[in-house]
């Protein structure tokens, strides 16, 4: 008989209680903080890695998990009883933790990694998307076939003070960051699930314009939709967070489920302070 188990990477912003409440396992990647290995969520806080790199100025490195954490994981799995696990990680352009599950093998437990090709919530809701598979009696076989399919169905679209950090990561071109920073205007950006990677959606002067901008993203993408999941998500306690969520709270309010929460410091690294955006599956 087959017993399935969910495992996801903290690219994902499930937070470890999260994972543990949904009966997800949580991989963590590491921060960087001047030469100490830290694993995200569990040895540094969202709210700890902020108020480092604004004392500091600095934003620390990251990295994906060490083989043996994602051996010691599958075989702390195994040993809970189950013989199959599915592992959805961070899209595969922005890390090397997709490639790392794909060729790791553990004796008595066969694992399938799914490249989500995305980051933060878009990859966190297809492993809370997988867990209610499992439990709705899904197969294996069935559950892949439906993660691949769904891939696409997973958004995220956000904003940023500045491009400065996110283009020292190589994520974006650098003439990003020149025309946002000369014109003083805001960038809303998506991950393309097709490429799996950042996209530029449109660039306003203004909080007013690309509060605007967000609830309009929600109304193509969610209008009429019946069966969805949604989440704010914010970098290090931003008030616009807040106006975000009162802004969209006609689609929060349909949403099957509604988390808000800070995004991991490892998603943070990358990005910078000054982050808030949304993100959203549909299953309809």
């Amino acid at each position: 008989m087959e017993k399935i188990a969910i495992i996801v990477d903290s690219g994902a912003d499930i937070s470890p209680k999260l994972a543990e409440e949904k009966g997800i396992y949580y991989l963590p990647l590491y921060v960087n903080v001047e030469g100490e290995f830290l694993r995200d969520r569990i040895d540094i806080s969202p709210e700890e890695f902020y108020d480092y790199i604004k004392k500091k100025n600095y934003l620390p490195k990251t990295s994906l998990p060490a083989p043996y954490d994602v051996i010691n994981l599958l075989e702390k799995v195994r040993d809970d009883g189950y013989n199959k696990a599915i592992i959805i990680c961070i899209g595969s352009n922005f890390s090397g933790t997709y490639n790392l599950c794909k060729n790791t093998e553990v004796t008595g437990i066969e694992t399938f990694a799914l490249d989500s090709k995305n980051l933060t919530m878009a990859e966190g809701f297809l492993a809370i998307y997988a867990k209610k598979l499992v439990d709705e009696g899904k197969s294996f076989e069935e559950i892949k076939d439906l993660l691949e399919k769904s891939r696409t169905s997973s958004r995220v679209f956000f904003t940023l003070e500045s491009f400065k950090y996110i283009i020292e990561g190589g994520r974006v071109p650098k003439t990003f960051g020149k025309l946002s920073d000369a014109l003083s205007v805001k960038p809303l950006v998506t991950v393309n699930p097709e490429d799996g990677k950042f996209h530029l959606k449109k660039l306003v002067r203004g909080e007013k314009k690309i509060l605007k901008q967000f609830y309009k993203t929600a109304v193509e993408n969610l209008e009429g939709a019946k069966d969805y999941y949604m989440f704010i998500s914010k970098g290090d306690g931003l008030e616009l967070a807040d106006k975000l969520e009162e802004n969209l709270k006609e689609f929060i309010s349909g949403a099957k489920l509604f988390i808000k929460d800070q995004i991991s410091p490892t998603l943070g690294a990358n990005t910078g302070p000054g982050l808030y955006g949304f993100a959203f599956f549909r299953m309809d």
